[in-house]
């Protein structure tokens, strides 16, 4: 980081400090370019990235698991006392090693460390089944190998939407349906290219149906699967969405969708709707092709 872009801070901060915001600043100016949209940056919870020259994690050797040893402006170092947790000994247990970087955030209900856990990344699976999965709004998602998850996304939207921070609380549940899914005989995972879903729905749908919907949050749905993609090294593809939830998987032909069914009108096959799109999506796949496995080196979690 070069001295100009930080040494103009008036601040009480050293300079390793001044240093260390300037770069994180940075990168957040920078993040705005990749946006169709550039707008001014808008920080809504404080948070620092600390590397080993500003935070140590030791090992305790009494009632604490571990002790947090943080530098300050002046005087001593802070030392913090925790505990391991589940997730934690987690990842100690699957060789994960911990990172020496943290992440120091304030929020409005108090200070957090988020410690990182990273390990060298295994070669992407070479054998396998190539599966396809389809995420809905009744059901969370349907896979082509058989697996269902989720099957209550819709009646759980409708019992917290009107809560307050009903997001967060659909989230969780996402993040713990997809967990269910077996990724052990799997080499891709095939999904759609699903882009401004809820774009251009005021009219189309009644004003209930379009609050229900501002809750499926299929965005973070997606960077999900990619995530556990990730960790259990399997391929994860992109295919276009037209047609796959309307044509019939065993002949090609146009069906009626009614709900939860699908009946062909051509062969009369009457199966899962989701089941015969995600049996479409990973066809397309097939004949058309689709993205290359992933580039990452290292696999890098994190966890507060």
């Amino acid at each position: 980081m070069p001295r100009k872009l930080y040494e103009a801070i008036k601040s009480s901060l050293g300079e390793r400090y001044k240093q260390c915001a300037a770069k994180q600043a940075l990168a957040i100016v920078k993040s705005q370019r990749k946006r169709a949209k550039k707008k001014k940056p808008v920080v809504h919870n404080a948070s620092l990235e600390l590397d080993e020259r500003f935070i140590k994690i030791e090992h305790g050797h009494n009632s604490f698991d571990l002790w947090i040893k943080l530098s300050i402006l002046n005087g001593r170092p802070i030392y913090i006392p925790t505990r391991k947790h589940r997730m934690f000994n987690k990842y100690v247990n699957e060789g994960w090693e911990l990172s020496r970087s943290c992440r120091l955030r304030k929020t409005d209900k108090g200070l957090f460390l988020d410690v990182f856990f990273e390990k060298d990344a295994e070669p992407v699976k070479e054998e396998g089944d190539i599966v396809g999965l389809d995420l809905g709004f009744r059901k969370l998602a349907a896979l082509s190998d058989g697996q269902i998850v989720g099957k209550e996304l819709k009646s759980e939207i409708m019992k917290f939407y009107k809560r307050k921070h009903s997001h967060l609380i659909i989230k969780e549940l996402i993040n713990r349906e997809l967990k269910k899914i077996d990724f052990s005989k799997m080499r891709i995972l095939v999904v759609e290219r699903l882009r401004n879903v809820k774009k251009n729905k005021r009219g189309v749908l009644t004003h209930h149906a379009n609050r229900l919907l501002s809750h499926w949050a299929y965005r973070h749905a997606l960077s999900r699967l990619a995530m556990l993609c990730e960790e259990n090294r399997v391929q994860i593809a992109e295919v276009e969405p037209r047609g796959t939830s309307k044509a019939c998987a065993r002949c090609g032909s146009r069906g009626i969708r009614r709900n939860e069914r699908f009946v062909c009108k051509r062969c009369g096959w009457k199966v899962d709707a989701d089941y015969n799109a995600a049996l479409n999506i990973r066809d397309r796949f097939i004949s058309q092709g689709g993205y290359g496995p992933l580039p990452e080196s290292h696999l890098n979690i994190s966890f507060g």
